[in-house]
This record gives C-alpha cells, structure tokens and sequence, in this order.
C-alpha cells in the first residue's frame, strides 16, 4: 500500500475495521467455548455480560461468581462453570484466538496472491499482535484477566502464562513488520493503528458498561440473540460487510492498470 494521500486513508479505514475484527476474534474464542458447554451466555463488546459490585434486578438469570481476588459478581450465564477444566479452557480460549489470528493473518500475507488480502492480513497480524503485546507488558497494572484465571486455577504464577504468549506475539509483530519494506512504512502502520486502537478501545468500554445495564434492565433490544446481545451482533455483522466491502475496493484499486501514456 503506497504511503500517498489516499493510500493512508485506505490503511487508516482498514484499521479501524480491523480493530472491531480483532476484539471479535478474541470475544467470539471465549464465547466458543462457553456455547459449546451450554451455558448460554449473553456476550457484550469487550466480554461476557457482568456486573460487579451490585445485585441484578433478576438474579435467577445470573450466576453469581467470585474472582480470584476474592470480589464477588455476578456473570449473565444460564448454569455456572463446571470445574477447573472448563473454567481452564473458557478463559484460555481468547488469548488463542487472538494468537490464531494473527498467525492466520501471517499466512495470509504469504500465501495470497491478491494484494488487498495481503494487505488486510497483514493488518490483521499487526493489530492483533501489538495491541496484545502492549496488554502483556501492561500486565503489573492489570488485577483481573484472562490469564489470571487461568493461574489462578492451576496454582502458578499469572507470568508463567502472560510470557509465552506475550513472546509469541511479538515474534508474530517482527514477522509482520518485516513484510512492509521500509521503516517509513513501518512507523506509519503502527501509528495508524496506534491511532485507532486508543479511542475504539475506550469507546468500546464505555458503550459495554452501558449496554450490561440495558441487559439487566431486560431490554428486548439488548437481548441475547446466537448467545451475543442483540446490539453485538449488529455491530459484528456490519464489521464483516464493511471488511467485504473495503476488499472489494481495494481490490478493484490495485487491479486497474495506470493510464497510458500520452
């Protein structure tokens, strides 16, 4: 992708799809897991529908939790994880997710033909993989994750399993950096997607804080709809049209030959 005018807004506009993508990936590995045990659960945009530190109006339809800090809250699941197995593999399922992505974006780069699918493969590696390995090496800041229940359950260190993924991830970014040619390049790519991961990753925060109220509130068009709330799905599905859209443009951009000259 040439670094002109319109080919940052190109890249720029891909970015802000893929980090909708990206977060989808990883919610949608959770999710997975927690659907196939039968749980029923009702997903939001950043994770599973909770709430900590209040009651639900219904409580029957929650399952009350406690974390491994010992705060207690309450998750919008049908039963309440079975184990330490499942309990293992539902937390474990996101970072893998995410990890698979961005291999899958690597080999897309390499294996595809089609410039636009390199392209948003390779962005799809990039965003994965940076914003993942920043999360880790925020990991002293962080007191709940993923990975801290997963420690929490086989009685180890949370380093023990942040270090080999947050490794893995910044192999997959070096990968991905030393297929754009330039350091120019390069530098733009992580500022484009420096750029739109802060404010997407804060607007999504914020829009599922309020969106687990309207669930607990009942509201019909916040419902569980496929195990995601109704709005999640939308926005997901509008994701996928606006990448299928954008590749079809690429597409079409790159393939059409330069004017004559003369």
């Amino acid at each position: 992708m040439q670094l002109n005018k319109k080919g940052l807004w190109q890249l720029f506009l891909l970015a802000v799809l893929m980090n909708f993508l990206v977060q989808m990936i990883h919610e949608t590995g959770h999710w997975a897991v927690y659907q196939s045990y039968g749980r029923r659960p009702v997903w939001g945009f950043i994770g599973l529908v909770q709430l900590w530190d209040t009651t639900p109006l219904h409580p029957s339809e929650w399952v009350k939790t406690t974390s491994a800090d010992g705060t207690q809250g309450w998750y919008r699941l049908a039963s309440p994880v079975n184990g330490k197995v499942e309990e293992i593999i539902s937390s474990a399922a996101g970072p893998i997710a995410s990890l698979l992505g961005a291999v899958l974006g690597l080999l897309l780069v390499v294996r595809s033909k089609n410039g636009a699918v390199k392209q948003m493969g390779l962005m799809l590696s990039l965003m994965t993989s940076f914003t993942m390995f920043l999360y880790y090496l925020r990991s002293p800041m962080r007191s709940g994750s993923d990975e801290t229940a997963i420690a929490f359950q086989l009685g180890i260190s949370r380093a023990l399993i942040e270090i080999p993924f947050a490794v893995a991830f910044l192999v997959c970014l070096i990968l991905g950096l030393r297929e754009l040619d330039t350091w120019k390049t390069r530098v733009a790519w992580l500022a484009v997607i420096l750029m739109t991961s802060i404010p997407i990753g804060i607007t999504l925060n914020v829009v599922d804080g309020y969106l687990r109220s309207q669930v607990d509130l009942d509201n019909p068009l916040f419902r569980s709809v496929f195990g995601f709330s109704l709005p999640v799905l939308i926005v997901n599905g509008l994701v996928l049209v606006g990448l299928w859209t954008w590749l079809r443009l690429a597409g079409r951009v790159s393939s059409t030959p330069p004017p004559a000259a003369g």
